[in-house]
């Protein structure tokens, strides 16, 4: 697939708060996205681009992220909530530790996977810390405010249409995967390296996530513009070992470029289009550039949705409790 809009598309983002999370590899790449500007644009200041210790495992690191965007900014135009890529060792809690450990992060559960927490709660967590500062952006006369997290196809690949989420209770955050579908225990493990089911699950609330915090701000009449997508095939450092090592050359065939693969999350942040088409974009998964998609029944479920921000909400305020550390902020 060759995207049909670069970044040479985009907008002057001149006076712009963004906030990117990543685990410094693959698309986020903070090292790589820092040399490649000052070499295309030897005038480019270097103080424009901060790195932010980010510690999406651990809540009181969440914490300090935050208050050290608040301390240095007033608002945030554009959050790309981009950490969770599957990644070669998206299986092994060992490697994960390093970047996102739901036994760090909620102690008190500690029976549970750690890349659940991967690509949502963390960034759950991390978003509504700094929901005062999109807001304050708003306010802003010529206000584009968007967040956007980064999702996956693989629901709509290894879920059946009829899966069974339960996503309700605190028990999904214990035993993410209820059952594993034949299809997958009987053929599709044979080809793959790591648990895609959990990966897809993973990934469903990454997307409710994204539905229920736009129907947050629809309420709040703020004009907060919120999706999720699918990057594309992306030959990221160690994507294709997702596959077992026979298959992983069928995954070399047509990807994209890590660059390219940057490509629709940079639309979806700065194009036109979305602020446009608020209506037809705001609060959906997108596949690339820009198709809006239902990637699996359950994003239509009002019921999964709103228990799974619910159960979010209860846990992760247990936590904090637990901790002396207050509670989530209102979504106001």
């Amino acid at each position: 697939m060759t995207p049909t809009w670069t970044p040479d598309n985009m907008p002057d983002l001149k006076g712009k708060v963004v906030v990117v999370t990543g685990s410094n590899k693959g698309l986020e790449r903070f090292d790589k996205a820092q040399q490649q500007l000052l070499e295309e644009d030897t005038k480019f200041p270097q103080d424009r681009l901060i790195f932010l210790k980010l510690d999406l495992g651990n809540i009181e690191g969440v914490l300090e992220a935050v208050k050290e965007v608040k301390a240095k900014e007033s608002s945030i135009h554009i959050l790309i909530n981009g950490a969770g890529m599957a990644t070669s060792q998206s299986s092994k809690k060992s490697e994960w530790d390093e970047v996102m450990t739901v036994s760090e992060f909620v102690s008190l559960w500690s029976d549970i996977h750690p890349l659940t927490l991967e690509s949502y709660i963390g960034h759950f967590a991390l978003t509504n810390g700094l929901f005062p500062l999109l807001t304050a952006a708003c306010a802003e006369k010529t206000s584009d405010v968007r967040v956007v997290s980064i999702a996956s196809n693989t629901p709509g690949i290894f879920l059946p249409k009829n899966y069974e989420f339960g996503l309700t209770t605190p028990a999904c955050f214990h035993k993410v995967v209820p059952y594993y579908p034949w299809r997958w225990q009987y053929l599709l493990s044979q080809f793959f390296g790591m648990d895609m089911v959990h990966y897809s699950i993973a990934k469903v609330a990454t997307m409710l996530f994204v539905e229920g915090l736009q129907q947050r701000v629809d309420e709040r009449n703020l004009p907060i513009l919120c999706l999720s997508l699918n990057p594309g095939g992306v030959a990221t450092d160690g994507a294709e070992d997702i596959l077992k090592p026979l298959f992983r050359p069928l995954l070399r065939v047509g990807r994209l470029t890590p660059n390219q693969g940057s490509y629709h999350s940079l639309w979806a942040a700065t194009a036109k289009e979305p602020r446009q088409g608020f209506g037809k974009f705001k609060g959906n998964y997108l596949e690339p550039v820009g198709v809006v998609t239902t990637q699996h029944p359950v994003m239509d479920d009002e019921k999964q949705r709103q228990g799974l921000w619910d159960v979010t909400t209860a846990e992760v305020n247990r936590y904090l409790d637990s901790r002396g550390l207050g509670s989530l902020l209102e979504w106001k």
